[in-house]
């Protein structure tokens, strides 16, 4: 989860705030921009009447901010910057951000769902909610703006009648993930859609990612590919609950796996919203068992996003099954940190000669 640093400090009696705003000016546009995790436009500097510095910055992650202070003493754009500070007067703290319900990411991150393809005004939300760069990972659909609009302008031409809801929502520092479920033209065509979207500084929309399948009927346990939990608990867990899930992706589900599903998985509750499995953690090693044994493995090739929010875990994923890849969005709820719940939504990777676009991921 992301990370707010602060750092407090007194410059040396024969430094000038002249001279230290210049040092300063220079760590944050040579060192900062090259620092993984960091997010731009999040730095404030303010000076106390006392003569205190205070920075603030935000990180995406801890790790991140300690990657970054590991280099940070001998970097050269930083020595001007330590030779002006007293070293002895400098307190740095870090704050673990949670997210606010009102956060602008996930307000435009939904807002360009909800405007630009529900109520059919893509140029504009697209406009509106898209930062300096639009990358995208959609298939069928080209970078930038007039990307989103030649698709979606026709789309929504073809399905005048489009009934969107977002199922779910998370937040995870500069990164948002909307479920929802869409019903075109009466009910013509159902899709359960998962969606993960960067942000840049402003919260605007810089990168997405995303899968598509039919919204189908129940399982053979009943459940649908959408019901279930929704409300978010224990944010104080969130970093651990990404641990243990990535442990899950990497170890249990690897083309080898070093790791049980009963490592991650309670023994007494797991709900299953794939469209084929039925609950419990028996079922799914049976299943996995059955697979491997016909020569059908499911594995991940390679994990590409975790995020998470309390007891709530997102993965992005490429999967094998049958040797046919797939980009797959898992959804992941844990309980006293078990896996408890799980909802996916996967997609047959797109040829390479058919990219419109870098891919899907």
């Amino acid at each position: 989860m992301a990370v707010i640093e602060t750092i407090t400090f007194k410059l040396n009696a024969d430094a000038s705030a002249d001279a230290f705003s210049a040092a300063n000016a220079r760590v944050e546009s040579e060192y900062l921009p090259a620092q993984a995790g960091f997010n731009a436009g999040t730095r404030v500097t303010t000076l106390a009447e006392d003569g205190t510095w205070n920075i603030a910055l935000r990180w995406d992650s801890a790790s991140d901010a300690d990657a970054s202070m590991a280099s940070f003493m001998d970097a050269p754009a930083t020595q001007d910057y330590l030779s002006l500070i007293d070293m002895e007067t400098m307190i740095m703290r870090r704050d673990v951000e949670v997210a606010s319900p009102a956060s602008p990411a996930q307000d435009h991150a939904k807002r360009l769902y909800l405007e630009g393809i529900r109520d059919g005004d893509a140029r504009r939300a697209v406009e509106a909610f898209t930062g300096d760069r639009y990358t995208q990972h959609s298939t069928g659909v080209r970078d930038g703006v007039e990307g989103f609009v030649e698709f979606f302008e026709p789309f929504i031409e073809r399905n005048p009648d489009r009934k969107i809801d977002i199922v779910r929502s998370f937040v995870d520092g500069r990164f948002v993930f909307i479920q929802a479920a869409q019903e075109l033209n009466g009910g013509e065509t159902s899709w359960v859609t998962t969606d993960l979207f960067d942000t840049d500084g402003n919260a605007k929309i810089i990168e997405h990612w995303d899968v598509i399948a039919p919204l189908g009927g129940t399982n053979p346990a009943g459940r649908t590919q959408i019901d279930g939990a929704t409300e978010i608990t224990d944010l104080d867990k969130t970093e651990a609950n990404k641990a243990h899930v990535r442990r899950f992706i990497e170890e249990a589900f690897a083309k080898e796996p070093t790791a049980s599903f009963a490592d991650f998985i309670s023994a007494k509750t797991y709900i299953n919203h794939n469209p084929d499995a039925p609950d419990g953690l028996d079922a799914l090693v049976e299943m996995d068992r059955t697979s491997r044994e016909a020569g059908q493995t499911l594995y991940y090739e390679k994990l590409y996003q975790v995020i998470g929010q309390g007891n709530f875990v997102v993965t992005l994923g490429h999967q094998v099954w049958n040797s046919i890849g797939y980009c797959a969005f898992d959804i992941f709820r844990l309980e006293d940190g078990m896996i408890v719940e799980h909802w996916d939504n996967v997609e047959v990777l797109p040829d390479p000669a058919d990219l419109v676009n870098s891919g899907k991921f």
